[in-house]
């Protein structure tokens, strides 16, 4: 009897004894946000990199309580030459366990990725870790990143997390995803080159804008330049599903379109790898939300040459978009690559290795423009 007392108590005292390596969540330091910039110490290279630290009990706004309670957040910084050395002196610093599952944001300085690093090098360490979150958005600032994550935005109780929802909703406007850390993993391994949003400080009250995207070549790793304005719409139309603006100039006057569900098709038109021959088909159908006086949109041939001058717009800047990333930075995310790879293999094969690098054959290939608008309704008014 005895015997079967212990038989059965001993596999009860295993299940209820709770999880053996649990750490109680407030000993835990939940790292929301991350900025790394680059630190010169008598001509030695070294990075400086600073953790948003969650204070859970601060992100609790009390009643009758205006200021929010205490801060919702530390950052905590420290200085060495590898992003794993600094990370490891962060968490000597905290008093609990540093815990980056629940990373939202990365911060590049421009500084670290124009020359002295590649981005892989730089965020290898945040793809490796088992815990880490794979949604993390990377982003590139202009001059400090740290800055960024000092910034006292209203209504958001951490910095981090204002600037995510600021990427967020600015892509979704144009009906685009942020990269996050786990795209970066293709990317690297297939050499492809890609954007990532440009952070810029401004006098505003946030003190941060989305200021463009910053353009990364595949084969480098390193940032060649900036997208910025009308050259990012320019990059929108090229995608293949996208929501954006035009304003369009007619006779002197301005007329603003929102385009709420525009698409576009890539085709290939000839099979030369030396002199290839790509087609943007773009489909454009336009809302009129508003416009100058006078226009009288209510004449059929008004809305003809409106037509037509929304045509000439998105042509317009797609071809400036299209000529900075062939004339200027030599680096595809125009997705040709992309479409090669899966529907002309043959093709890719022959020129996979100097696409847009080397050789550089996407620098050479000729691009035409084939847009197809519609105005779905002219408005109210006349």
């Amino acid at each position: 009897m005895r015997y079967l007392f212990f038989l059965f108590c001993v596999p009860l005292l295993l299940i209820l004894s709770g999880c053996w390596d649990s750490l109680e969540i407030e000993n835990r330091a939940f790292v929301s946000g991350v900025a790394i910039d680059p630190v010169k110490d008598n001509g030695d290279k070294n990075l400086k990199m600073m953790t948003q630290v969650v204070i859970p009990n601060g992100l609790v706004s009390l009643p009758n309580n205006s200021s929010g309670g205490e801060k919702s957040f530390r950052n905590v910084s420290s200085i060495g030459k590898t992003i794993f050395e600094v990370k490891s002196s962060i968490e000597e610093k905290e008093d609990g366990d540093l815990d980056n599952s629940h990373i939202e944001i990365v911060i590049i300085s421009d500084e670290l990725v124009k020359s002295e690093y590649k981005i892989s090098d730089i965020i290898d360490v945040f793809m490796r870790e088992s815990r880490m979150n794979r949604d993390i958005i990377l982003a590139v600032a202009n001059g400090s990143s740290e800055e960024l994550l000092n910034i006292d935005p209203e209504n958001v109780k951490l910095p981090s997390q204002y600037i995510t929802e600021l990427i967020k909703s600015n892509y979704k406007l144009a009906d685009l995803e942020p990269e996050t850390a786990g795209d970066m993993q293709y990317f690297f391994i297939k050499n492809k080159s890609f954007y990532l949003p440009y952070l810029e400080n401004t006098p505003s009250t946030t003190g941060i804008q989305l200021g463009g995207v910053a353009v990364f070549e595949g084969e480098n790793g390193k940032m060649v330049g900036i997208l910025k304005g009308d050259e990012i719409t320019g990059l929108a139309l090229t995608r293949p599903s996208f929501s954006e603006t035009l304003i369009v100039d007619h006779n002197g006057q301005k007329a603003s379109f929102t385009i709420p569900d525009g698409r576009t098709e890539i085709k290939l038109l000839n099979s030369d790898p030396e002199n290839l021959h790509f087609q943007f088909d773009v489909f454009l159908t336009g809302e009129l939300v508003e416009a100058s006086q006078g226009l009288g949109f209510i004449k059929e041939e008004n809305i003809e040459n409106l037509k037509k001058k929304f045509r000439l717009e998105a042509e317009k800047v797609m071809s400036k978009t299209i000529s900075k990333l062939q004339n200027d930075y030599g680096v595809d995310i125009l997705e040709f690559h992309e479409f090669l790879f899966r529907k002309h293999p043959d093709i890719w094969k022959q020129v996979e290795g100097n696409w847009d690098s080397g050789k550089n054959y996407f620098s050479n290939v000729d691009v035409t423009l084939n847009v197809d608008v519609t105005i779905r309704e002219p408005g109210n008014t006349n």
